[in-house]
């Protein structure tokens, strides 16, 4: 994982609520996909923090960025296009394209991972990303994938020592 620093933030997207962070390069295959050289799967509690402010987190996939909508009623599954926000978009969803701006020629600084598997990234914007593990019941958290070498570091369980 030593390798993703100095690499850029690529973009970030969701898969239901799994969100791909994405690092580095844009490697294209022989049949012309894309793919990022670096991508974060994460399944577990996530947030981006700046100058001690939450500029987007996990909770935000779920919740409508329309407040009138009842939360119980708002099917997060209906992935919005990013290009048209809604009322029915998620935080997440309707606030990607100011989130952007704040990573304009933003590089990996460090990254570290704790005895809990919670993963940190600083970047040289000053913003953070980091993981929080919520619960002591083995699974995956988190993964790490290098489209390079198609290596996968998976992130499982709580360290209990």
């Amino acid at each position: 994982m030593k390798r993703i620093i100095g690499s850029k933030f690529n973009k970030i997207y969701r898969c239901i609520d799994m969100l791909c962070l994405c690092l580095g390069e844009d490697i294209v295959d022989k049949e012309g996909n894309r793919y990022s050289q670096y991508a974060f799967h994460i399944q577990t509690s996530w947030r981006f923090i700046k100058d001690n402010n939450i500029l987007l987190g996990s909770r935000d996939i779920y919740l409508p960025q329309d407040e009138s909508l009842d939360d119980g009623y708002y099917d997060y599954n209906e992935q919005s296009n990013p290009d048209i926000v809604t009322n029915t978009s998620s935080i997440f969803d309707a606030n990607s394209h100011e989130f952007y701006k704040n990573f304009e020629n933003a590089k990996v600084k460090n990254y570290s991972i704790n005895a809990f598997g919670d993963l940190r990234i600083d970047f040289t914007n000053g913003i953070y990303f980091e993981t929080f593990t919520p619960s002591n019941r083995k699974c995956e958290e988190w993964r790490f994938i290098s489209s390079e070498d198609e290596e996968h570091f998976i992130v499982f369980d709580v360290y209990n020592k």
